[in-house]
C-alpha cells in the first residue's frame, strides 16, 4: 500500500480497500507527485493497462494544475477517489476552493486552427472529454466535485 511521505496517515494519506483508493493532499504544485504516484499505484495493483493509467493520470494532473493555478480564492485541499469495477475506473476529484468552477462548461477548442492562432488553454479539458466515457461536475458541500469514468481494457 502506498502512503505519501509528505503527508500524515491521519486526516491525510491513502486509504485502500479491494476496489477503492482515496487520497488527500494539499492544493500545492509540490503535491502533484503524490497524486501521480497514487494513481500509478492504483493502476499497478489492479493490473490496468499502461495506456489507461496514463489517461487517468493526465486527467487528474490537468484538474489538479487548474485547481492550484486558477482557483480564487485558492483551494487548500484536494481529494481523489479511484474505484475499479466491471465498467472501468470511476474517478472522483474534489477541491475545496470557495468559488465554483465547472470544467464541463468550458467551450470546445477549435482544433482546426493553426497552433499559432489558438488561444492558450482549454486543451486539457478537451483531452479529458475525448478520453473518458463520462465527465460530470457538481458543487457539493463547499467542494468542486468532478467525476469521470475511464473504460479500461
Amino acid at each position: 500500500m502506498y502512503y505519501p511521505e509528505a503527508l500524515s496517515r491521519g486526516a491525510y494519506g491513502l486509504m485502500d480497500d479491494s476496489s477503492q483508493t482515496k487520497l488527500r493532499v494539499a492544493a500545492r504544485l509540490d503535491a502533484l507527485p503524490e497524486i501521480v504516484a497514487g494513481v500509478e499505484a492504483f493502476g499497478e495493483e489492479r493490473e490496468l493497462a499502461m495506456k489507461d493509467v496514463f489517461e487517468i493520470t493526465l486527467a487528474v494532473e490537468e484538474l489538479f494544475a487548474n485547481t492550484v493555478n486558477y482557483s480564487q480564492p485558492p483551494a487548500t485541499s484536494v481529494e481523489l477517489g479511484l474505484q475499479a469495477d466491471v465498467d472501468g475506473v470511476q474517478v472522483e476529484y474534489r477541491d475545496d476552493a470557495p468559488g465554483s468552477f465547472d470544467p464541463t462548461l468550458q467551450p470546445e477548442p477549435d482544433t482546426t486552427l493553426p497552433i499559432e492562432q489558438r488561444p492558450v488553454g482549454g486543451l486539457g479539458i478537451h483531452v479529458i472529454r475525448k478520453t473518458m466515457k463520462e465527465f460530470r461536475y457538481a458543487r457539493e458541500g463547499g467542494w468542486n466535485v468532478v467525476r469521470f469514468v475511464r473504460v479500461v481494457g
